[in-house]
């Protein structure tokens, strides 16, 4: 199950037309590193990780090949420091190579659930990340003008036109005000996938398509 998973979610970034920075991803042919390769991918994502779980926001960034669609506060310590869960005991469960480039995934624990990130990096004397599964997220709101609130502190504009906002991996409280119907706050993981049935999206929120739809 959980290899089927982990397909479907190569196949989803393959297809994403929002995601910009894994564009061109398609099924990696490669196998699974023999210990040894890609060491210096392994490096970047293991520190990375490292400065997720010890709530560096700053030097995380220091990892990522292109930062434009974060906002500015949201790679900051003091932001970071106000998410709810960040990733814990990181664990690269396989590296393969696809055509020049190198995909890493990672296996972690967002309190007390295991989650899944698969990294794209870039290539280049000192490895970068160039991105990962579910990253940027669309941002929406069906009624019109409103504004998306995490962590109490981070105030993203949004309307019915699309935006793009990237977050670091981890659990955020999250809430919605503006045109249409006021919603949250709520707890919420980046990057976004598809609620599990257990834990459903409140009222007025709805994920589909890659985008985090409000007042709907």
């Amino acid at each position: 199950m959980q290899n089927q998973k982990r397909r479907a979610v190569w196949r989803a970034m393959a297809g994403a037309a929002t995601v910009p920075l894994v564009v061109g991803l398609v099924a990696c042919s490669g196998g699974p590193d023999a210990g040894g390769e890609f060491s210096a991918e392994r490096k970047t994502v293991d520190a990375f990780m490292n400065a997720l779980q010890n709530g560096d926001a700053q030097q995380a960034s220091t990892y990522l090949a292109d930062r434009s669609s974060f906002p500015a506060d949201a790679l900051t310590d003091d932001f970071y420091s106000s998410a709810v869960e960040r990733p814990q005991d990181a664990r690269i469960s396989v590296a393969t190579e696809n055509q020049g480039t190198v995909y890493v995934q990672v296996d972690y624990r967002l309190g007390s659930d295991d989650r899944e990130l698969d990294l794209v990096m870039a290539g280049g004397d000192r490895p970068l990340i160039a991105g990962w599964s579910g990253t940027p997220t669309i941002l929406r709101s069906a009624a019109g003008a409103g504004r998306v609130t995490v962590s109490d502190t981070l105030e993203i504009e949004v309307g019915t036109a699309a935006s793009y906002t990237s977050l670091l991996p981890g659990r955020y409280s999250v809430s919605y005000t503006g045109a249409g119907s006021a919603v949250g706050p709520f707890e919420l993981d980046f990057p976004v996938t598809a609620p599990e049935s257990d834990t459903p999206l409140p009222t007025g929120v709805s994920f589909a398509g890659g985008a985090l739809e409000f007042a709907g």
